[in-house]
């Protein structure tokens, strides 16, 4: 008896043995489990580091498009800028009365409002590139006219032809950097546009105290100068490509997908593609709604606050005095001078 009571133990010392096996195996799967796990999530970060080193991996060809685009922005600045030095020197050669001043300044504004309220249909029905170049055109011809204007009359047709270029370029050239920037530069590379419409104003200010000592000819060169970067844009834009977007939505998804893979460069375009596609897609939908554009776009708060921001912003700015500066402070700098 007392030798089979001690000979109890045994199976238990085996269980004992097992149930440590059996522990052993569990820990085993476990940390295999668990190093299946860290592969995974080491597969996400090298998917997310190649998307980030796609994203850094911008090609150089967008930012020439955005500069090539942005000129239209340059000649915008330029051409509002330059006519107080040149009238300085045109009131007294031409005999201007206030009145025929105040017509040749005003009738590029007058021009350019008309133009912009048409550059959206015009960019929407040939395009954006052939509305840019509608607008270079119409600065390069402007420009010519208006230095070898001999009177007030055809001064005030070559700015009335400016501010028409003015008005398609200030309504295509954002729309269209826009459209062909990566979501990820899409701000950065829209803000040139901007940059150089304060460029424009500012070289025009320099040429305006580099030509006023020439008492005959100096407003000429102001006004004429303006048609160099005009040119330049011109003969750029025969070889720049559509938007995207604009071919999308003609239909033309093939050259779309094309022009895309050429502004990615090694970037995949699928994803944006098919946002581009739906995005599309969803404003045909809402054009077929009831209710006019403007209803709709208060009716929908994202939108709604975007164009009170953007409303605001301008209003501000032009209360703010700063075109009237603009247009006066450089004639009475010069003033002096003359």
């Amino acid at each position: 008896m007392g030798e089979r009571r001690r000979k109890q133990p045994e199976p238990d010392a085996a269980s004992a043995a097992g149930e440590c096996s059996l522990l052993a195996a569990a820990e085993s799967s476990t940390s295999l489990q668990s190093a299946g796990a860290g592969g995974g999530g080491v597969g996400d970060l090298e998917r997310a580091a190649r998307r980030q080193f796609q994203q850094d991996e911008t090609p150089a060809f967008v930012y020439v498009v955005a500069v090539f685009s942005a000129l239209g922005g340059f000649l915008f600045g330029y051409d509002t800028g330059v006519v107080s030095g040149a009238m300085l020197l045109l009131k007294r050669q031409l005999s201007l009365d206030a009145l025929w001043q105040e017509l040749l300044v005003s009738s590029t504004v007058g021009a350019a409002a008309v133009s912009a309220l048409a550059g959206g249909a015009l960019n929407g029905v040939f395009g954006r590139r052939a509305a840019i170049l509608l607008a270079s055109a119409l600065f390069t011809a402007g420009s010519a006219v208006l230095a070898a204007a001999n009177n007030k009359e055809t001064l005030l047709a070559g700015r009335l032809v400016v501010g028409l270029g003015i008005g398609i370029a200030s309504m295509t050239v954002p729309v269209y950097i826009a459209e062909v920037s990566p979501p990820n530069l899409r701000g950065r590379l829209v803000t040139i546009n901007t940059l150089f419409i304060t460029g424009g104003q500012f070289f025009a200010s320099v040429v305006d105290g580099a030509f006023s000592y020439l008492q005959k000819d100096g407003w000429r060169y102001m006004l004429g100068l303006a048609a160099v970067p005009a040119v330049i844009q011109f003969f750029g834009f025969l070889f720049l490509p559509e938007s995207p977007r604009w071919l999308i939505q003609k239909g033309q998804t093939q050259k779309a997908r094309r022009i895309l893979s050429q502004m990615r460069g090694n970037q995949t375009i699928d994803e944006e593609y098919d946002s581009i596609k739906n995005n599309i897609e969803e404003e045909e939908k809402e054009v077929g709604s009831a209710g006019p554009v403007i209803c709709r776009m208060l009716s929908y708060p994202p939108t709604r606050r975007a164009l009170i921001v953007g409303c605001g912003l301008q209003m501000f700015q032009q209360l703010s005095g700063i075109n009237t500066i603009m247009y006066v402070f450089l004639s009475g700098f010069l003033l002096k001078r003359l």
